[in-house]
């Protein structure tokens, strides 16, 4: 009969990496020979931003002045920062005196851009490319022709990350399987961030024992475990240096 013992994972006892990618060695026989594995609990702060590198660029175009780009910085915003922030960029890139004023829709959180200048009135056409990195955040939609008003089709959407990946290779090799282009991953479980606000830490408890179960064909040595943190989409998520993410799992060895 196999014996069982508890394995406490946390980015903080990390021989290398970060908080979001990050490898612990147990220096304990017990794990060298694993033949299965439970996901009891899992900690994850809720420190990621919902503007990112990755969706933080407006692309845009004055008339037939050349393309510009309005940047927003990084960080945890509601819709009226963005707005306030989004505008602040957009007029440092405009030009002729034009500048922009955003506009929510209360009923149905559409966006409506409307640009305005005291210059040549056809600098006030202006054109949002729906390229831009940042929108599916702003609800944009479909390229527009150049115009001084423009609504803006769907709503905006500043959720941010809905739920964390858990991937550990050494634990969960091949154990889940995504329909894009990854196939095969190692995801060990999944941590909704759905009810969690910013700052505050989501957690998982696994009450059901065959849904957490990973059982292997061979003992498999478990005395060095990697973590890693994906988004939704398999990116990379990063925490803080003070944000700590924890993984308990049961192990059953012979």
């Amino acid at each position: 009969m196999s014996k069982e013992k508890l394995l406490v994972i946390n980015s903080k006892d990390r021989i290398d990496g970060t908080n979001g990618a990050f490898t612990v060695v147990f220096n304990d026989s017990s794990c060298q020979q694993v033949v299965k594995v439970l996901v009891k609990d899992i900690w994850i702060p809720n420190l990621f931003y919902n503007i990112t590198s990755s969706n933080n660029v407006l692309s845009l175009k004055q008339d037939i002045q050349a393309t510009v780009f309005a940047t927003v910085p990084q960080g945890q915003y509601s819709i009226d920062q963005l707005i306030t922030v989004l505008k602040t960029q957009i007029d440092a890139v405009l030009i002729d005196g034009c500048v922009v004023t955003i506009t929510k829709n209360p009923y149905i959180f559409t966006l409506n851009f409307t640009f305005s200048g005291s210059g040549t009135p056809s600098n006030n056409n202006v054109v949002l490319f729906d390229d831009s990195s940042i929108s599916d955040v702003l609800g944009l939609k479909s390229t527009n022709v150049a115009t001084n008003s423009i609504n803006l089709e769907m709503p905006f959407n500043l959720k941010g990350v809905e739920y964390v990946q858990v991937h550990s290779p050494q634990v969960a090799e091949a154990h889940g399987l995504d329909a894009g282009v990854a196939g095969y991953i190692s995801l060990l479980d999944s941590v909704s961030l759905a009810e969690t606000a910013y700052g505050s830490i989501a957690y998982r408890q696994n009450n059901d024992d065959e849904l957490a179960l990973l059982l292997y064909e061979q003992p498999r040595n478990l005395s060095r475990v990697k973590i890693v943190l994906r988004d939704e989409s398999g990116k990379r998520l990063e925490l803080p240096d003070n944000a700590y993410a924890t993984v308990v799992l049961k192990i059953f060895f012979d």
